[in-house]
């Protein structure tokens, strides 16, 4: 009698197990982040200049989607290695929705200090699930992505110095048209003042 008891509570729990597996499985968390330059160079750009007056800072847009029945909430990590950065605080994505949000950059470095030369910089962007259904995941969950920031250097000094250097050398070309021009004149003035002193 009670081998068949302990026969039908085993039944009833290996018929139970399916069920038990797939509701389980609801609560294991998932998450997508997508991110993307507004360049279509498919890069962020950062314009490096002596006085800074480039265009030293720059964003991604990113959408986070949260695909699970159940609300999860996610924190952005930012890896930018030696340029700032600046992203959201930790927030909350409902079930089956997505969020948008931006990752800014920014770098204060002059010319000289990025080497005096145009370069190409990693930027990674990770969204983690920090609690599923308002608990601490089971597992770790995390979505990333990578994109490329290009650090440009502009010497804008050295195209103003041009740009006055040309414009010196337009004024001497005119100056030297404005010669040229009274020396004729001159000189027909005192041929002209020749000719009638010998009529007469």
């Amino acid at each position: 009698m009670t081998q068949r008891i302990i026969c039908i509570i085993l039944i009833l729990l290996v018929s139970h197990l399916p069920i038990m597996k797939s509701a389980s499985a609801q609560f294991v968390p998932a998450i997508d982040l997508e991110c993307q330059s507004v360049h279509p160079s498919g890069n962020l750009e950062l314009y490096v200049s002596n006085n800074s007056s480039g265009n030293v800072s720059d964003y991604a847009e990113c959408t986070v989607s949260n695909p699970n029945l159940y609300q999860e909430k996610i924190r952005i990590i930012i890896l930018s290695g030696p340029l700032n950065q600046e992203g959201p605080a930790d927030f909350y994505v409902e079930a089956n929705s997505e969020v948008d949000f931006q990752v800014k950059i920014w770098t204060n470095a002059t010319p000289a200090e990025v080497g005096g030369e145009n370069q190409t910089r990693e930027l990674t962007i990770i969204a983690e699930v920090l609690e599923a259904n308002g608990l601490p995941p089971p597992i770790y969950t995390s979505s990333e992505s990578e994109l490329l920031v290009d650090i440009i250097v502009y010497e804008e000094a050295n195209e103003t110095e041009m740009i006055i250097s040309e414009k010196t050398d337009d004024k001497k070309s005119l100056i030297y048209a404005g010669g040229g021009g009274a020396v004729l004149l001159l000189l027909i003035l005192f041929i002209s003042i020749k000719r009638r002193t010998t009529f007469r």
